[in-house]
């Protein structure tokens, strides 16, 4: 209790207003089947930064109490840096099952036979730089609680905050000292982070450290994806980084259904549209198409999961929107 109210106290003496591309923020949450667990970290900055001034913190449950790992390594500007849930035996079982690493092993039906695929989007190992937390301690010695913190173990309705060492939260995920349930919901009531990947929306360009808000809503600055979804960690595109060619325009064209599960889009634009692309996370453009000078119009996903950017070209200028294939 003294040291939430100490945190209380500190916050109170700060300005909670979210800070413009000059510290780190996080950028994704992975809260997958299992052990499947991971927080993006991202730099907005032009600096290179060294990660062992910060560390990450869970408040389970509602706690006032945080458990908080000190983090290690570096994140070049512009740039991420993925934490992760450190559970690779892969002969664990339950709550040692490790962390998916995109190789499955079957019996074929035909020929009786083990067989072990490889699929990239499922390989949430390779996405990881600093692996943490390998012992969950569940005992009541508070010396052996701080030698293992439970930081990633979080769940659908823990807060986790993001902070210099000894100072304040410079980004804080859910609400501090409030349990919501089983999770944090949009407004009707849909889980948004159980079994769920957020991606901060590219407009985010700080972390949030109000812990005065009155209700966590992850749909203001998060994109929402299905479970155990891995592709885009590793890159952010974010309004910080002045080489972005994919800065949002919403004023200009709107796409829907958005978010869709649906393999076609729907765009109405302002003025008359000349040429569409959908460019994926590594700004590779995966589809471009010609349009007869139409203001509305409708084009095809790819089938795999993740944010795209769509890029509108018409009579005057070029404008994008993100759009969540899910």
């Amino acid at each position: 209790m003294k040291h939430f109210f100490t945190l209380i106290i500190t916050f109170l003496s700060m300005n909670f207003l979210q800070s413009q591309c000059d510290e780190l923020f996080i950028s994704e949450y992975v809260e997958g089947w299992s052990n499947n667990k991971a927080i993006e970290i991202y730099n907005p900055t032009a600096n290179t930064i060294d990660l062992s001034g910060y560390s990450l913190s869970r408040y389970a449950n509602g706690g006032q109490t945080p458990s908080s790992t000190q983090l290690e390594g570096t994140i070049e500007p512009y740039s991420t840096f993925v934490v992760g849930l450190d559970k690779r035996n892969p002969d664990g079982i339950e709550f040692e099952a490790p962390m998916w690493d995109g190789y499955f092993t079957f019996t074929d039906s035909i020929t009786d036979e083990e067989v072990t695929i490889y699929t990239e989007e499922d390989d949430l190992q390779s996405k990881v730089d600093l692996f943490v937390n390998p012992i969950y301690y569940t005992g009541t010695n508070p010396n052996e609680a701080i030698a293992n913190p439970s930081t990633m173990y979080f769940n659908g309705n823990d807060a986790v905050t993001l902070e210099p060492i000894g100072a304040y939260p410079i980004d804080i995920f859910g609400k501090v000292n409030f349990d919501p349930g089983v999770a944090w919901t949009d407004s009707d009531g849909n889980y948004w982070t159980k079994d769920h990947t957020l991606i901060r929306k590219s407009s985010i360009t700080g972390g949030q450290t109000d812990p005065f808000i009155d209700f966590f809503d992850p749909t203001l600055e998060w994109d929402s994806l299905p479970a155990n979804t891995f592709v885009n960690l590793g890159s952010h595109e974010c309004e910080c980084n002045p080489e972005s060619q994919l800065l949002e325009m919403s004023n200009q064209f709107i796409t829907y259904p958005n978010p869709t599960n649906q393999s076609v889009i729907n765009i109405v634009s302002q003025h008359e549209i000349q040429n569409v692309k959908v460019i994926n996370h590594l700004g590779q453009v995966i589809t471009n198409k010609a349009i007869n000078n139409r203001r509305e119009t409708h084009i095809e996903l790819p089938n795999q999961k993740g944010i795209y950017i769509i890029s509108v070209k018409d009579n005057f200028n070029t404008s994008n929107q993100s759009v969540v294939r899910k």
